[in-house]
């Protein structure tokens, strides 16, 4: 939007206004701001479709404007040097931020919540060792550290029982009725070191009972007992 000031001292556009009065070409005393404000007004009326971008580049051209009549008017500006950027420096950053904010709008309209920090450039490791260090030294600091470790404790040898399962008794009993179809109860267990091989063995002839696969005779209650294959 293009808005042609028609001031007393001044006719023409509101950034060449700024410009002129920056490069003391025109004195901004002889600039009434409140009739530059309302000319600015009467035009926005007219316009339907106001522009954000151009009614912020008013404010800042019309906050320049302001800053450099209260230097000329208040005593407090006198001797100060000029640190202010300059409209043009003003004009250009709210660009670069104006464009990133409309970047950032349209990333979480599309979902994109969140954003990575690059990565940065890894340098290569690289071992540089003392210029002092040699083979013997390495040697010797080797020999002095395993002389300050605790030694470690003999840890005692412990002996385990084979493991022996109902299934392995199974296969026992059946491969002695192999080689005869009649066989002892002593002669499953005659090798027996403990109670639990002569209870896994007496389960192991009552499984086979069960499945039909053995038939067990005792004559006496405390006699011998007989295995006879099925």
């Amino acid at each position: 939007m293009n808005v042609t000031l028609q001031l007393n001292t001044f006719s023409g556009p509101l950034d060449l206004l700024l410009s002129l009065i920056e490069e003391k070409k025109l004195l901004i005393t002889e600039i009434s701001l409140s009739e530059v404000t309302e000319q600015y007004l009467r035009v926005l009326e007219e316009v339907t479709d106001k522009n954000a971008d151009q009614l912020a580049d008013f404010l800042v051209i019309a906050t320049r404007l302001l800053l450099l009549k209260s230097k000329t008017l208040l005593p407090s500006f006198l001797g100060e040097e000029e640190s202010e950027p300059s409209l043009e420096e003003q004009l250009r950053l709210y660009k670069i931020f104006l464009d990133a904010s409309k970047r950032m709008s349209s990333l979480w309209s599309a979902g994109h919540h969140g954003f990575f920090r690059i990565e940065p450039t890894r340098v290569p490791e690289e071992f540089v060792p003392p210029q002092n260090v040699t083979v013997q030294s390495l040697h010797q600091s080797m020999k002095m550290l395993l002389l300050r470790l605790t030694p470690p404790k003999s840890i005692p040898k412990i002996t385990l029982d084979r493991s022996i399962s109902v299934k392995d008794k199974i296969d026992h009993i059946r491969q002695l009725l192999k080689q005869a179809r009649t066989c002892y109860f002593s002669d499953i267990i005659h090798d027996s070191a403990n109670r639990t091989d002569i209870i896994l063995g007496f389960m192991a002839v009552l499984e086979l009972i069960k499945q039909r696969h053995l038939v067990v005779r005792q004559q006496d209650t405390f006699g011998t007992i007989t295995l006879e294959s099925v």
